[in-house]
C-alpha cells in the first residue's frame, strides 16, 4: 500500500462548530413541568502519609508576565493534486495532503523530569499593565489572542485545518522508572484578561475520481477551532 502524500503548505506558530437550524412543525404548542428536588450529603475523610528517597528533584520557579496582541494566520489557497485518470479510477493511496496550522499563545511553559517535580508557577496575560507606581500594576487592558487558519480551493486532498487560541498554558510530564520520584508537588496561578478568538475556515474542497473513500475511517476533511483562556496539564506516569 503506498503511503499518502504529506505536504505542510502553511504553518504560523487557534472545535469545529457546525450549526443546523431547522423548523419543527410537528406540534402546534408544547408544555413541559417539570418540579425536581435533590437533597445530597458528602462526607470526606482522607489521610496521606509519604515517606520516600528520592533520586533527583526538578525544582522549578516560573514566572511569566504576557503584554501586547498575539496574531497568527495561516492561509492555503487553490492546490490541485494532478492525478493520470485510470480506467479502474485511482485510489485513495494517490490523495495528497493539506496541513495548515495557526497557533497562538500568551504565554507556555512546558516542564519535563524523570525524577520527583516541585513547582510554582504563575502567568499573566493582557494587552498592557497600567500602573501609577513603576514597581505596581494597578490596571489591566484586555489583550487579543487570534488564530485564523483556512484553506480555500483544494481538488484531491485531504485537509487537516486546525486553529488554536490559548491565553496561558502550563505542561507538566514527570515519567520516572523509579517509585521513590513518582510524585509532583506544584503550585499555578494563571490569568488571562483578553479576548481568545479562533476560526477555522475549510470551503470548496473536490474529490474527482477517487475510489475507496466510503471505506476509511481517516477523515478527507478536517477543521477544528479550539479558545482557551487557560489551561493546565499535569502527567504523571511511573514503570516500575
Amino acid at each position: 500500500m503506498k503511503t499518502l502524500n504529506k505536504t505542510a503548505l502553511s504553518v504560523a506558530i487557534a472545535f469545529a462548530g457546525i450549526t443546523v437550524i431547522s423548523n419543527a412543525q410537528a406540534f402546534d404548542s408544547v408544555t413541559w413541568v417539570w418540579d425536581a428536588t435533590v437533597n445530597s450529603t458528602v462526607d470526606t475523610s482522607a489521610l496521606s502519609d509519604v515517606n520516600v528517597t528520592p533520586a533527583g528533584l526538578t525544582q522549578t520557579e516560573n514566572d511569566q508576565v504576557g503584554f501586547g496582541a498575539m496574531t497568527s494566520t495561516s492561509l492555503v489557497t487553490a492546490v490541485d493534486n494532478l492525478i493520470v485518470p485510470i480506467i479502474s479510477g485511482n485510489a485513495i493511496d494517490d490523495l495528497g495532503s493539506i496541513e495548515s496550522v495557526a497557533t497562538s499563545v500568551g504565554n507556555n511553559a512546558s516542564i519535563e523530569s524523570d525524577v520527583s517535580m516541585q513547582t510554582d508557577s504563575s502567568q499573566l496575560y493582557a494587552g498592557a499593565g497600567l500602573s501609577v507606581d513603576p514597581l505596581i500594576t494597578t490596571a489591566l487592558v484586555p489583550g487579543s489572542i487570534l488564530a485564523t487558519s483556512s484553506v480555500l480551493g483544494a481538488t484531491n486532498l485531504t485537509v487537516d485545518s486546525t486553529a488554536t487560541g490559548v491565553g496561558n498554558n502550563l505542561s507538566l510530564d514527570l515519567a520516572t522508572t523509579s517509585d521513590q520520584d513518582a510524585f509532583a508537588i506544584a503550585n499555578n496561578e494563571q490569568l488571562s484578561v483578553a479576548l481568545v478568538t479562533s476560526t477555522s475556515t475549510v470551503d470548496a474542497v473536490l474529490f474527482s475520481g477517487i475510489t475507496g473513500m466510503a471505506g476509511t475511517t481517516v477523515p478527507s476533511v478536517s477543521s477544528a477551532a479550539t479558545s482557551v483562556g487557560n489551561n493546565l496539564s499535569v502527567k504523571v506516569d511511573g514503570n516500575f
